[in-house]
């Protein structure tokens, strides 16, 4: 797919299929995650879990009375380091974005997730991530294959000066 295609195709899916995405795709998906631009340099600050386990991930859900990442088999937390200059927050967002623009292109659905990571900081599922010292999840991206579609046109408005 061309880069203003998949920019184009891509969009937040809500409902997951229960079918698992390949390791193959999984891979190319986190090598993406890997080649976003991250501030200073500092990619050892940055850290990637993926969860497929679904004992785990029926925990997670657990937290709150729905699905906070849809159902998608394959959620993935990335984690970072403070670094004191508040790029902990923007390098998970460009790593997440890589993601999600990967998995388009791929073929498969994605959801940016931030709701289940608040959730996950403040339960005992923090502790099975493993996360290496000084890390905090940041942010979390579903990865799947969407049951139906949904691909909508977004507008934000355009000031010019």
């Amino acid at each position: 797919m061309e880069l203003f295609d998949v920019i184009n195709k891509r969009f937040s899916n809500r409902k997951f299929l229960e079918k698992q995405i390949g390791n193959e795709d999984l891979d190319r998906i986190l090598k993406a995650g890997m080649q976003a631009p991250v501030g200073r340099g500092r990619y050892e600050d940055m850290h990637i879990t993926v969860i497929q386990d679904k004992n785990l991930l029926d925990e997670i859900n657990k937290l709150v009375d729905r699905s906070v990442f849809y159902n998608a088999p394959t959620l993935v937390i990335i984690s970072a380091k403070d670094d004191g200059h508040g790029l902990d927050k923007e390098n998970s967002a460009c790593v997440a974005m890589n993601m999600l623009l990967a998995a388009t292109d791929l073929g498969l659905a994605s959801i940016y997730l931030n709701l289940v990571i608040g959730l996950i900081k403040n339960s005992d599922i923090l502790n099975k991530l493993n996360l290496p010292l000084g890390f905090v999840p940041i942010v979390g991206v579903g990865l799947g294959y969407a049951d139906g579609s949904h691909i909508t046109e977004h507008k934000i408005d355009v000031n010019y000066i």
